[in-house]
């Protein structure tokens, strides 16, 4: 009887064991289908997202299969690189193509010389996570490997941001300071192949198309004096899509340009004997108001708006860099990439200023220190930031 008792409660608890085990499995494998579901999804809303968003230096051609993934060279699959990243890994070691696959474990980088097949502007049904990107024109500006390369990015890609400033101002330095930091080329509505054959390769692109990530303009809008028809067109080309307005002393910018005009070089200087008097005094007269009118007009007229002072820039690079980087909407390798800028900032194009022998009248004084009190006042009023307080103790002011 006892052992009848005992055998009927041992199949009582195996029947309680095998029911509770049971209805475990039942939760936690619907749990873990649903959890697959989510993946699945997830990882489909990635891919989805990843398809619209533009991969600086490359352009997404279209997917490939699995069995086409097999000619790449794996380089890298980790839970924390980024398209992005990948597309950098690729160039740095001179490939033409990268492939983003996005799978459980992360996001494998693979890279490539060549393809064996044609390039096909697909949209990429049924193949959601293996991602094809040409890789652009890229080169490294200066014989520094950890400044990193600068490229092209794709067509579209960038709003046409101005680089605005007047003729004297240090525009061209600090596009290269830009293209440093950025690792993007920046464009200019002047096409100067002097420019160009200097390592400026975005000179040449159109300066809408979208490749380069901020436009040379010193036009904007220079001696007129009416909200006419000319100035409209040209507020429209920039307004909304925003600009960086670089302003340096007037006196210095001045000089500056003279020294363009007379040596017809970016890096020119003169001497003693080849200065002017007579043509130096046409040159301030004509170009004084210059200043004053492109800078009144950009800060009234175009927003987005970041001022940058070009003396702020000399005693503070990576500050005001910091702040074109932000306001151009560069990725995260920037705050790695100034640090190789500082040590490269000089470049081709910031030249030396000796203005011993400059002489500025005092009606000529006069006029400029009114454009700079007048250019003070917008910027206080619009809130940006007001001149240097060098303007003040280096001129008469």
């Amino acid at each position: 009887m006892k052992q009848a008792a005992k055998i009927g409660a041992f199949i009582l608890l195996v029947f309680f064991f095998v029911h509770y085990y049971t209805m475990l499995s039942t939760l936690y494998g619907e749990g873990k289908s649903s959890a697959e579901s989510d993946i699945r999804v997830v990882r489909e809303e990635e891919a989805k997202a990843a398809r619209s968003r533009p991969v600086r230096g490359a352009s997404l051609r279209g997917c490939i299969g699995l069995s086409e993934l097999q000619a790449f060279n794996k380089l890298r699959m980790s839970s924390n690189i980024s398209a992005h990243d990948c597309v950098r890994r690729c160039q740095k070691v001179d490939y033409s193509f990268a492939v983003v696959r996005t799978v459980h474990r992360g996001i494998g980088c693979y890279c490539s010389r060549q393809i064996d097949y044609p390039l096909s502007n697909s949209r990429c049904v049924g193949r959601k996570t293996i991602l094809l990107y040409k890789l652009l024109d890229c080169g490294l500006k200066v014989n520094d490997s950890t400044c990193g390369l600068v490229c092209f990015d794709s067509p579209g890609t960038n709003s046409a941001v101005a680089l605005a400033s007047v003729p004297g101002s240090g525009n061209t330095w600090m596009r290269h300071l830009i293209e440093l930091t950025t690792g993007v080329y920046t464009g200019s509505v002047y096409r100067d192949r002097g420019i160009f054959q200097s390592g400026f390769r975005g000179e040449l692109h159109y300066w809408n198309d979208g490749s380069t990530i901020a436009i040379k303009d010193h036009n904007f809008p220079i001696m007129i004096k009416e909200l006419n028809t000319t100035v409209l067109n040209d507020i429209a080309k920039y307004n909304h899509t925003g600009a960086i307005l670089l302003i340096r002393n007037p006196y210095d910018a001045l000089i500056s340009e003279y020294k363009r005009l007379v040596t017809n070089k970016h890096l020119g200087d003169i001497k003693a004997k080849d200065f002017s008097e007579d043509s130096w005094e046409v040159h301030v007269n004509k170009t004084e108001d210059q200043w004053r009118f492109l800078n009144t007009n950009y800060i009234k007229y175009i927003s987005p708006l970041l001022v940058v002072h070009y003396e702020d820039l000399k005693r503070d690079a990576r500050q005001q860099l910091w702040r074109v980087a932000r306001f151009l909407n560069a990725d995260h390798e920037f705050e790695i990439r100034i640090n190789c800028v500082l040590r490269n900032q000089e470049g081709l194009f910031h030249r030396h200023s000796n203005s011993s022998f400059y002489s500025f009248t005092e009606e000529m004084r006069r006029r400029i220190n009114s454009n700079i009190a007048e250019v003070s006042r917008l910027l206080t009023l619009y809130h940006h930031p007001d001149i240097p307080e060098q303007y003040k103790s280096s001129y008469t002011f």
